[in-house]
């Protein structure tokens, strides 16, 4: 324990962490992929390739969002949160 937290309230934080960046990573990649597949569709990209590069953004952006996600709740029950 620390300054009477317990395991429960890390937990707790982690869980809820992880949830907020699934859900808001989801969204995230949503809109990255839309963007993207517009985006490169004016540029003549066709078929495969085009799936393909809109699809590596949308991963890219629900990583970023997940990671995100647990950085700040980490460092809200680190240093915020007492």
């Amino acid at each position: 324990m620390r300054n009477g937290k317990n395991l429960y309230d890390y937990r707790a934080m982690l869980v809820f962490s992880i949830v907020i960046g699934i859900v808001f990573g989801f969204l995230a990649a949503l809109t990255a992929f839309a963007i993207t597949w517009r985006e490169y569709e004016k540029h003549k990209f066709t078929g495969k390739r085009l799936f393909m590069e809109a699809f590596q953004t949308a991963i890219f952006t629900f990583v970023v969002f997940l990671l995100l996600s647990l950085l700040a709740g980490f460092l809200l029950t680190r240093f915020v949160i007492k």
